[in-house]
């Protein structure tokens, strides 16, 4: 669905080119403007189809660069697509005779694209949020304080224009939660192993908790949007930035589950890899035939089960075998646009793909979470959807979290 709206969208804006070409741009005075618009236009385009042949045949290059640029070149051309179908709908309706009215609305249009596009590119993509969730739960004991899991997910680190900056906030933030746990959900990487460079892994390494840092491995992780894999194969690059998490200190959980000894509980995390069904459809179902059993062998029922999906797909299974009474999951951003009005509308194009897609799910003493990632993947834009960190404080049920702690009141700003 993605490749057949990227392709109406590049139709749609190719014909609008057309409309204006044709008939629109004989409406200015000067030639010097009719050059200009007539260039600025071929360069937009040029640079788009730059960006699809640059990911196409680079091969032994930064990656980050790479992501940095396409991303920039994908977000000129959507905002000069926008506009230029505003402006092919106000030529049409121009042909008979002047319409005020379509002018003046393809003018607000166009004002509100730009607007949207430049707030979602800067402080939208930016400005790291934090949500604080509450899970109730039987299988904590009553005398238990609660515990305290810090939820980040989706850093794409090559693919954010001011990395350092901006993980140094996240991690800043994480650290002000006062964290039991703190959980990755993956694509901690946009292309390969390479972005998590000293400086960046240095930062990560001081992300503090009292049980430890937990992650599992997201699509991006796995080098599959490798384009040269004789120099850096899959398998390589999964092995290597697993290997630079478990050196920070991280505990990289493939199809496993540890038992972590948590003040007067004991709990499992379960961390699993991501289905290899969904390695190249990554934004499909899951079939019936994923099995998820041998991550959960020799768990105990009474147990409290906290299980890390980067794919939220993996919910239902996970269910129907009996574990994950919290699920965290990331991978979907919110497709980096949502719209949200209240308690009475909240909306995505990621509802068209997915039934969980950002935020909580109940369903008959099972909760998933699905946080909204800190980076971006292909466009380097937040639209409704800003950056997030996640506070789950899990409870016993029917009691009030103790505040054994400073800031155990903690709220989103």
């Amino acid at each position: 669905m993605i490749l057949v709206c990227s392709i109406l969208f590049m139709l749609l804006s190719a014909a609008a080119e057309y409309v204006i070409l044709k008939s629109g741009i004989s409406g200015m005075p000067k030639k010097w403007m009719r050059t200009a618009y007539t260039t600025a236009t071929a360069l937009v385009w040029i640079a788009f189809f730059g960006g699809i042949v640059l990911t196409v045949i680079t091969t032994n290059f930064d990656p980050g660069i790479i992501a940095r640029t396409v991303g920039a070149s994908l977000v000129l051309f959507l905002w000069n697509g926008l506009c230029k179908i505003i402006g092919a709908i106000a030529v049409l309706a121009n042909r008979k005779k002047r319409n005020r009215t379509a002018n003046v609305t393809a003018a607000i249009l166009i004002f509100a694209a730009t607007a949207t596009i430049l707030y979602g590119t800067t402080a939208g993509r930016r400005n790291i949020r934090t949500e604080t969730i509450r899970i109730e739960t039987d299988k904590l004991s009553q005398d238990s304080e609660g515990l305290r899991v810090a939820l980040f997910s989706d850093m794409h680190t090559g693919m954010l224009p001011d990395r350092y900056d901006m993980i140094e906030e996240m991690v800043g933030k994480i650290n002000s939660m006062d964290a039991d746990i703190v959980i990755n959900c993956g694509d901690i990487a946009n292309y390969d192993y390479r972005e998590l460079d000293e400086r960046i892994a240095g930062t990560l390494s001081r992300i503090e908790s009292r049980y430890g840092v937990y992650a599992v491995l997201g699509n991006h992780d796995l080098g599959i949007y490798i384009r040269d894999t004789v120099y850096l194969p899959p398998q390589q690059n999964i092995d290597t930035l697993t290997a630079l998490q478990r050196n920070i200190g991280w505990h990289v959980l493939r199809n496993e589950t540890v038992t972590i000894p948590a003040g007067h509980d004991t709990i499992t995390i379960t961390g699993l890899d991501y289905p290899a069904e969904l390695v190249h459809r990554s934004h499909h179902r899951l079939s019936d035939t994923t099995d998820f059993s041998t991550a959960y062998a020799g768990v105990r029922d009474d147990l409290f089960n906290l299980t890390v999906s980067h794919a939220p797909q993996a919910w239902n299974d996970v269910k129907e075998l009996g574990y994950g009474d919290l699920t965290v999951s990331g991978h979907v951003h919110s497709m980096q646009m949502k719209i949200t009005l209240g308690k009475w509308l909240r909306w995505s194009p990621a509802a068209l793909l997915y039934d969980q897609w950002s935020g909580r799910y109940d369903d008959n003493g099972h909760t998933l979470y699905v946080n909204d990632g800190i980076g971006c993947a292909m466009l380097p834009m937040r639209i409704g959807t800003r950056p997030e960190i996640t506070l789950l404080e899990i409870v016993p049920a029917k009691r009030e979290a103790t505040k054994r702690r400073d800031n155990s009141d903690y709220t989103t700003p």
